[in-house]
């Protein structure tokens, strides 16, 4: 089954400053269809990256991806995203979730989808809605509570998730979801399911909602150095991909190195962290690839590509070869 492809590009908060409105610029002049931001703890704070980024281009959707409402309320998240649509001229978008790293400031980690499903209500209910109160178990809202500024669009809301229940949820409740560590088809495509059941239980059609497939990416040239490069990324976040593993029965021994590489500094495992392991979730080595990797999404039935990370040792040379690979996939 062939597909029409749409890429994205999801940019984290490790880069230099002035990276960000650069890369973003140059992705829309290769056609990608938006240009989000990673939240996360201890990185660049993404909102005004993503000022940045918007007044530096004029066509792609610009938005936090993903941000989460326990460690920033949802109505400061709602403030800022119609800021961003304002700012943007109606281009953003909102990727939510979870959270996660809760340990970094001693706090249990409190999410649950409820909480992030009731945070979406509240998000919308500020920005668009006539100020009734929201009663939530986690989330509430007063008489009154909605944005003195703003464009008042419904912006559209992706949840990131990895499991069935947020697949489902986002089919019935978002506009779409966003999975991450996505570069095999196959776990993607079961969730798939999920994500469509959802969909229709909540009287939707498979075409009111978007399944987009993120991978960590690490391009060079060099593919050897990409390799390298990518192993010590995805020694990051292996130990944490949960049902992920238990699906591709990812070896204990290869989690136990990344854990090893990263928390205890014995970078010399990072040779034990396999091809396969590597190539299930990272779009990690050189233009040809990308290109087979493209192709497989495309023989799936998929649509929708997101490239996340770093990208590699140089950003705009990757960005370069992901320019390249659109164009041959």
């Amino acid at each position: 089954m062939t597909t029409n492809m749409r890429y994205l590009l999801q940019l984290h908060g490790n880069l230099p400053i002035e990276t960000y409105p650069a890369v973003a610029a140059r992705a829309e002049e290769l056609g990608f269809e938006d240009v989000t931001v990673h939240d996360v703890l201890l990185r660049r704070p993404v909102w005004p990256v993503l000022c940045d980024i918007a007044r530096a281009t004029s066509r792609i959707q610009v938005g936090p991806n993903v941000t989460h409402p326990y460690l920033s309320h949802p109505v400061q998240i709602a403030a800022n995203i119609a800021h961003l649509d304002e700012l943007s001229g109606g281009r953003a978008v909102l990727g939510i979730g979870r959270g996660s790293m809760y340990e970094l400031v001693g706090q249990t980690n409190p999410s649950t989808l409820k909480g992030v499903r009731e945070a979406v209500d509240v998000i919308r209910a500020v920005i668009t809605g006539d100020g009734s109160e929201y009663h939530g178990d986690v989330f509430q809202l007063g008489k009154s509570a909605k944005l003195h500024f703003g464009t008042g669009r419904r912006v559209p809301v992706y949840l990131g998730a990895h499991g069935p229940k947020g697949a489902r949820l986002a089919g019935a409740h978002c506009e779409g979801l966003r999975l991450a560590a996505q570069w095999d088809p196959a776990y993607s495509t079961m969730l798939r399911e999920e994500f469509h059941a959802g969909a229709e239980e909540a009287g939707r059609s498979r075409s009111d909602v978007d399944f987009v497939v993120e991978n960590w990416t690490y391009v060079h040239p060099d593919r050897e150095l990409a390799r390298q490069g990518a192993r010590r990324i995805m020694a990051t976040f292996l130990p944490h991909l949960g049902p992920l593993l238990k699906f591709h029965d990812v070896p204990q021994a290869e989690v136990d190195a990344a854990r090893a590489a990263t928390r205890d500094g014995q970078t010399e495992r990072l040779a034990e962290i396999s091809d396969r392991t590597l190539d299930l979730f990272m779009a990690a080595g050189d233009l040809n690839d990308l290109v087979a990797g493209l192709k497989r999404w495309r023989e799936a039935g998929f649509d929708a590509v997101s490239f996340s990370g770093e990208l590699g040792p140089e950003p705009e040379v990757a960005l370069e070869l992901l320019g390249e690979a659109i164009k041959s996939a």
